[in-house]
């Protein structure tokens, strides 16, 4: 079993990256299940339904979120419609939504999981770790992921060093800068940050003069960058026989 995590697309470009991409590196590289966040795929921050159904049709298996899950408030009204979306377990508010989804491939039970670093998280309910221990004693799957959505790389490598015996892979999102660090231990993959899918030439999606204009003082809008996408994600390798992790490469193709 292989398992395909894009990180976070970030507006436009980084949907149009994947919408183009996505189906002949499945099949490059193998893939049977396949993850991508989708937190900033609308314009920057958040998602709508309709971005949702096109991320599915374009390959997608189930897609998390993160910190701007609501940003865009249209979804709020549309959960129902979006059986595959994860939201972060931990953070306001708590009730809409699926904090995980279960789906079925080759005969094994893939559960996603979806939680909220709390350094730097002005909505994040409390620290992540609690709230692993709860969900994961909630779980009955043959396989299951977690992605950390947090910035503090230190609070990602604890998550997965408390619950590695527990869970198959752990990947981290939100930074939008990919890491070096992808290990196997015990069994289970990691990354603290498998980086983003969006303008490559950006500050991490945005656009470049006006972050330099934020800078001087000036009032600026989020504009993302429209330049074309770098595409960064891992492979998680599965061993069909003990549903641990026996391999993660990293994925990055710039323009």
């Amino acid at each position: 079993m292989k398992i395909l995590f894009l990180g976070d697309v970030v507006s436009r470009s980084g949907r149009i990256a994947v919408k183009r991409r996505l189906a002949d590196l499945k099949q490059e590289v193998g893939a049977n299940f396949t993850v991508i966040n989708g937190e900033n795929a609308a314009h920057g921050k958040g998602i709508t339904s309709s971005i949702y159904n096109e991320l599915m049709e374009a390959g997608a298996d189930v897609i998390t979120l993160g910190n701007h899950s609501f940003s865009k408030h249209e979804i709020l009204g549309k959960l129902n419609e979006c059986p595959y979306l994860v939201r972060p377990a931990n953070m306001d508010p708590e009730e809409p939504g699926n904090c995980v989804v279960i789906r079925e491939c080759q005969g094994k039970r893939i559960a996603v999981v979806n939680i909220l670093g709390g350094v730097f998280m002005n909505n994040a309910l409390g620290e992540s770790y609690p709230v692993g221990e709860r969900l994961l004693n909630s779980i009955d799957a043959d396989i299951i992921l977690v992605d950390f959505h947090g910035e503090a790389t230190g609070e990602k490598e604890l998550f997965w060093y408390l619950y590695r015996d527990r869970i198959t892979a752990m990947v981290g999102t939100h930074t939008h800068v990919q890491t070096a660090d992808e290990r196997i231990a015990h069994g289970s993959a990691y990354i603290s940050d498998v980086g983003m899918c969006g303008s490559f030439d950006s500050i991490l999606g945005r656009d470049v003069d006006e972050m330099i204009a934020r800078t001087h003082g000036k009032a600026t809008r989020y504009t993302p960058a429209e330049t074309p996408a770098i595409l960064c994600g891992v492979v998680i390798e599965i061993d069909d026989a003990t549903n641990r992790a026996i391999r993660i490469t990293r994925i990055q193709e710039r323009p």
